[in-house]
């Protein structure tokens, strides 16, 4: 699997971006290179965790499972993001379970040199602290998703972010690659495969996407983000 460079790797989280070429290299020499192939598990929640990740390649998601076996997906963490760090400051387990969504790479540096590195540069814990604020901020919208709006809107709005995060434009519309299944899609908006799969159907009746494969094509963004939106006329057509 190709990977990128440990310290390239290092410089696109953000908050190890203003780290000089040295400092980076330093705090390489004390990563490991870890492997994961698609769906295996990185981190078990109730976990103890004595290290950060960090993705280098991939995607890993960040799950929490109900005792009925359904699973829901947090967030689902690519190139340049961290998982982790949360215990490493409270000494706590791990709140939810990390595992591949596909064949990935990381890389771990240990608790000792992360904290060493906080408590010596005040930029990097500055921007520690607001890369756990934006998170924060994220799970804030997340509950509220999950808790006030109908299935079709969240996943017009998982669609409308994989768009803009992994979309190319092209004649036909806006192209992008669809490596979630059915299933992976429901635990991560909080559903069930048959709803996805019936609103799935019912954008591509209604000419707002066409589905290609793995491949989703957006046909009318504008329509897209209605149904994102949540407004009487998307909630009227359900």
């Amino acid at each position: 699997m190709k990977t990128l460079d440990p310290v390239e790797t290092l410089r696109r989280v953000s908050f190890f971006s203003g780290l000089s070429n040295e400092e980076l290299r330093d705090l390489a020499s004390h990563c490991v290179a870890r492997t994961l192939t698609r769906d295996e598990m990185l981190l078990e929640e109730g976990d103890s965790n004595d290290g950060l990740f960090v993705v280098q390649s991939g995607a890993i998601k960040i799950f929490k499972m109900a005792e009925t076996g359904r699973e829901q997906v947090l967030v689902v963490e690519r190139a340049g993001s961290t998982v982790g760090e949360l215990p490493l400051f409270d000494g706590g387990m791990v709140p939810a379970s990390a595992a591949a969504l596909v064949d990935s790479t990381l890389l771990y540096l240990p608790k000792r040199e992360f904290l060493e590195l906080c408590r010596h540069n005040p930029d990097v814990s500055f921007a520690v602290i607001l890369s756990l604020a934006r998170r924060f901020r994220y799970l804030t919208s997340l509950v509220e998703e999950l808790s006030l709006k109908e299935v079709s809107h969240r996943l017009a709005r998982f669609l409308r972010d994989r768009a803009l995060e992994l979309g190319v434009r092209t004649r036909r519309g806006i192209e992008f690659p669809l490596e979630e299944t059915n299933q992976q899609i429901a635990a991560e908006i909080g559903t069930v495969r048959d709803l996805v799969s019936r609103n799935l159907k019912r954008f591509v009746d209604r000419g707002i996407i066409k589905m290609e494969r793995r491949k989703v094509i957006v046909l009318d963004m504008a329509e897209l983000e209605v149904q994102v939106a949540g407004s009487k006329r998307a909630a009227a057509e359900r």
